[in-house]
C-alpha cells in the first residue's frame, strides 16, 4: 500500500466501509472467486466483461442490510429493462454480443461505470489492501486460505496460540502489512507498532493507540519513540505532519471570501464553509480591534456553532478555553491563545485547520483499522483502554528490538524491492508465510523461543502449553458471560430475533462487527450454556472466529456445525438458522443432515462410545421439517466424506426459540431431557434393505 504525504492510511476505502469488516471481506473474497474461478470471468467493465457488474449486483444482494440505498443500479436495471436484447445478454453472458453492439448500446454502457463497477473496484480493493488479492483480483495463496481456512497449517509457534486459523491468517497478513511512501522504498507498519507499544506497556488508553497507529507514515520516522509514547498527548501525532502554507495567505491582510471557500473547504456542505467564513471574519476583527465588544461577538458565535468549529479548528479540542458565557477581558484572552494572536493569523489558522483535517482523517480510518485487528484475536480493546493478551507468549515470540527496527525502514536495505515484497500474485505479501518465516526465525530461535514460553509456564511440556491457556481462556470466557450475558439478558436477546426489524438493536447489544446470523450462533450457544448447567466448555465448542474480548467476527467455516459440544458420554451437535421455513428448505436441510451425518460417522470410527445428537434451533419451523427430520433416523445415511461408510439412528432435533427460552431453565433436567429426546428417535434395528430401490426397478424394466 502506497500513501502520499499528509495523507493517513486506510485499512478499507471510504467508499464502501461497514462495521462488520471481516465479515465484509470474506464476503466478498467469496463472490470474486465465484466470478473470476468458478465462472472464469474476467475482471474488467462492460463492454469487455460483466465481472464488476456481477460482483457488484451479488454484493447488494448478499447484504441486503448494508446496502439499503443503490439508485445508480436500480436506474441501470430499469434501462435494460427497456432493452430486451440487451438484457437477455447480460443475463445469459453474452460478452460477445454486448461487445459486438457496443457502439449501439454506448449510452446504457457507460452507465456502468457510474456508481456500480468503480464501487466494485472499490470493494475489492479492500482485499488488495490485506494481501487476499493482487491488483487484477487474482486470488493470492493466502487468499485462497481465507476461502478455505481448515487448508492453513500453522507451525509450532503458532500451534501454541489459542486462536483460531481466520485469527491467525490476519494475524501474519498484518504483520507483513507495511505503508510505502511515493518511491516505493521508505515503509510504516502500523502492526509492528501496535505489538511493539502493547508490549512495552501494560495498557494504554484506546484514544492514544489509535493515534499514534493511524498516524503514522513513512514519511516522517518518530525519533525516541519510547518517550513519545510515554508523554504523548492527544492530537499530538499531527505535529509531524509537514504543512505547506498557500501563498496567499502569507501574509495579515483579510482573505477575501471567495480565496476563502477555495481554501477552507468542507466536501459534505457548503453551508459550513459559509459558518466558516462567519467564524474567520469574527476573529479577523478581534485579532484587528482586540476589544470587549467583538470579543464577546466572537465567542457568542463560537458557543452557538462550537461542535463544527472545533472539529474544523481545534486539533481535537476546544479552540478556545472558556467556559460557556464566561467572558475574559482581551488581555486575558489574548494571553491564553497567544500562538493565534501574536503572529500571522491566517497562516496559523490554516495550519491548525489542516491539523484538524488529518487528525479528523485519523479518527475516521482508526475505528476500520480497530475492526481489522480485533481479527487477529490477539488485541483486547475494552471499555477504552487497549492491551495485548497471552502476553506472557508474546513477549517471549516477539522481542521489542526486533519491533522497534521493523516499525520503520527501507525495502532497498533488506536486499528487495517493493514488486517482489507486495504488488505480484507471487510476492512475498500475498504468499503464504507461517509466524516464523515472517519473523526470520530458523530452528534454534524457534528452540529458544519454546524454552522461554516453557519457563513462563513453570517448566510445562510444550504440547501441555496450548491446554493450559486454554483452561485459563475458559475460565475468562465463563466470568465474561456472567457479567455480560446473565440468563435473563440472554432470554432478552433471543426474544428479538423473531423481528428482524430488530437487527439493529441486537448489533448494538452484542456487537457492531458482527453480522446477525453471526450473533445469533453466538447467542444459541450462550442460551444452551445455560440450559447444561454451565458444566460445558462453550468456547472450545463454536465455530465462531472470536476477538480477544470474545465478541463474535465471523462463523469461521470449514465444514462443521454451527457448534459442537464434546462431552464425557455424548456429543451435542447445535444447527442454528435464522432462516424462515421456505428458505430452510434450500439452506439448511444438506448441510445439516451432512453435519450430523458426518459427526456421527467419525465418532463410530473412533471407538468413542459417546453418542451423538443433533439440534436444529430456528425460530420457526414447518411441518415438513418436523417430520423429515424425524423420519432420517428410521433409514442408513451415507458419509460425504468416506462414500463407504453409512450410519443409522442420526437424531436431528428442532427446537425453537421459546423453547430454548424455557430449556435454560430445565438445567437440572438437561442430561434427562437429552436422553427423553434420543428415546423418541429410537427405531427398531431391524436390518434395512439399502437395495430395495434397484430391486424394484430391476423387476419392473
Amino acid at each position: 500500500m502506497q500513501i502520499k504525504e499528509n495523507q493517513i492510511f486506510n485499512l478499507m476505502d471510504t467508499n464502501g466501509r461497514r462495521n462488520d469488516v471481516i465479515n465484509a471481506l470474506q464476503g466478498y473474497i467469496v463472490i470474486l472467486d465465484e466470478i473470476t474461478n468458478q465462472e472464469k470471468c474476467l475482471w474488467n467493465t462492460v463492454p469487455n466483461s460483466l465481472a464488476q457488474f456481477k460482483f457488484y449486483q451479488r454484493a447488494i444482494e448478499l447484504s441486503p442490510d448494508v446496502f439499503k440505498q443503490h439508485g445508480p443500479y436500480d436506474k441501470l436495471m430499469e434501462e435494460i429493462d427497456k432493452h430486451p436484447e440487451f438484457k437477455y445478454a447480460i443475463e445469459s453472458d453474452d460478452i460477445k454480443y454486448i461487445s459486438k453492439f457496443s457502439i449501439k448500446y454506448a449510452n446504457l454502457i457507460n452507465r456502468f461505470s457510474k456508481g456500480i463497477e468503480d464501487r466494485a473496484r472499490h470493494y475489492t480493493n479492500n482485499l488488495v489492501k490485506l494481501g487476499f488479492v493482487e491488483e487484477h483480483r487474482k486470488i493470492s495463496k493466502v487468499g485462497g486460505l481465507l476461502l478455505n481456512p481448515s487448508n492453513l497449517k500453522k507451525d509450532r509457534l503458532e500451534k501454541i496460540l489459542p486462536i483460531d486459523n481466520i485469527n491467525v491468517i490476519y494475524l501474519r497478513q498484518l504483520l507483513k502489512l507495511r505503508v510505502f511512501d511515493n518511491h516505493r522504498n521508505s515503509y510504516y507498519s502500523p502492526f509492528n507498532m501496535a505489538l511493539y507499544m502493547l508490549l512495552k506497556n501494560e495498557r494504554m488508553t484506546e484514544s492514544t493507540f489509535l493515534q499514534i497507529i493511524q498516524g503514522g507514515n513513512p514519511y516522517k520516522k518518530i525519533e525516541q519513540i519510547d518517550e513519545y509514547i510515554n508523554n504523548y498527548k492527544s492530537g499530538d501525532i499531527v505535529n509531524h505532519f509537514k504543512i505547506d502554507i498557500p501563498e496567499e495567505l502569507k501574509n495579515n491582510e483579510l482573505i477575501e471570501e471567495e480565496t476563502f471557500s477555495k481554501i477552507f473547504t468542507n466536501k459534505k456542505s457548503r453551508s459550513i464553509i459559509k459558518m466558516y467564513w462567519k467564524f474567520y471574519n469574527f476573529l479577523y476583527m478581534f485579532y484587528i480591534k482586540r476589544d470587549e465588544n467583538t470579543l464577546d461577538t466572537l465567542l457568542t458565535f463560537f458557543e452557538d456553532e462550537k461542535d463544527i468549529l472545533n472539529k474544523a479548528f481545534g486539533i481535537g479540542k476546544n479552540i478556545f478555553i472558556n467556559r460557556k458565557a464566561e467572558r475574559p477581558t482581551p488581555e486575558e484572552f489574548i494571553k491564553k491563545h497567544k500562538e493565534l494572536f501574536n503572529g500571522n493569523i491566517n497562516e496559523y489558522l490554516y495550519e491548525i485547520f489542516t491539523k484538524s483535517k488529518i487528525l479528523d482523517s485519523i479518527y475516521e480510518y482508526s475505528d476500520t483499522t480497530k475492526r481489522i485487528f480485533k481479527a487477529t484475536g490477539i488485541i483486547s480493546f475494552d471499555n477504552g483502554y487497549v492491551e495485548l493478551a497471552y502476553k506472557e507468549l508474546f513477549k517471549c515470540i516477539f522481542k521489542n528490538s526486533y519491533l522497534k527496527d521493523k516499525i520503520w525502514g527501507n525495502i532497498s536495505e533488506e536486499s528487495s524491492t517493493y514488486y517482489e515484497y507486495e504488488e505480484g500474485i507471487e510476492s512475498y505479501f500475498c504468499t503464504i508465510s507461517s509466524l516464523s518465516e515472517i519473523l526470520n526465525l530458523d530452528e534454534k530461535c524457534i528452540e529458544n523461543i519454546i524454552n522461554e514460553i516453557k519457563n513462563e509456564f513453570q517448566g510445562a511440556n510444550i504440547n501441555e502449553i496450548p491446554i493450559i491457556i486454554a483452561n485459563k481462556r475458559k475460565l475468562e470466557f465463563e466470568m465474561y458471560i456472567e457479567k455480560e450475558y446473565p440468563i435473563e439478558k440472554v432470554r432478552n436477546i433471543l426474544s428479538l430475533f423473531r423481528d428482524r426489524k430488530n437487527d439493529q438493536k441486537i448489533k448494538n447489544i452484542v456487537s457492531t462487527v458482527a453480522t446477525v446470523p453471526t450473533i445469533y450462533e453466538y447467542i444459541v450457544g450462550i442460551a444452551w450454556y445455560y440450559f447444561a448447567g454451565k458444566k460445558i466448555d462453550l468456547l472450545g465448542s463454536y465455530n465462531l472466529t472470536l476477538s480477544a474480548n470474545f465478541e463474535p467476527i465471523i462463523h469461521a467455516g470449514g465444514g462443521q456445525g454451527d457448534i459442537v459440544i464434546y462431552e464425557n458420554d455424548k456429543v451435542i451437535m447445535l444447527e442454528a438458522t435464522l432462516m424462515n421455513t421456505n428458505s430452510q428448505k434450500r439452506g439448511e436441510w444438506e448441510p445439516v443432515l451432512r453435519h450430523s451425518i458426518n459427526l456421527k460417522i467419525e465418532e463410530e470410527n473412533n471407538n468413542t462410545n459417546r453418542t451423538v445428537t443433533s439440534f436444529f434451533i430456528a425460530d420457526d419451523f414447518d411441518y415438513n421439517t418436523i417430520n423429515i427430520w424425524k423420519a432420517v433416523a428410521t433409514v442408513p445415511l451415507q458419509s460425504s466424506i468416506d462414500k463407504e461408510k453409512f450410519t443409522n439412528n442420526v437424531i436431528i432435533m428442532p427446537i425453537n426459540n421459546n423453547e430454548l427460552i424455557s430449556l435454560m431453565e430445565k438445567s437440572s433436567e438437561y442430561n434427562e431431557i437429552i436422553s427423553n429426546v434420543r428415546k423418541l428417535f429410537e427405531t427398531d434395528e431391524t436390518s434395512f434393505d439399502m437395495s430395495w430401490r434397484d430391486k424394484f426397478i430391476n423387476e419392473i424394466i
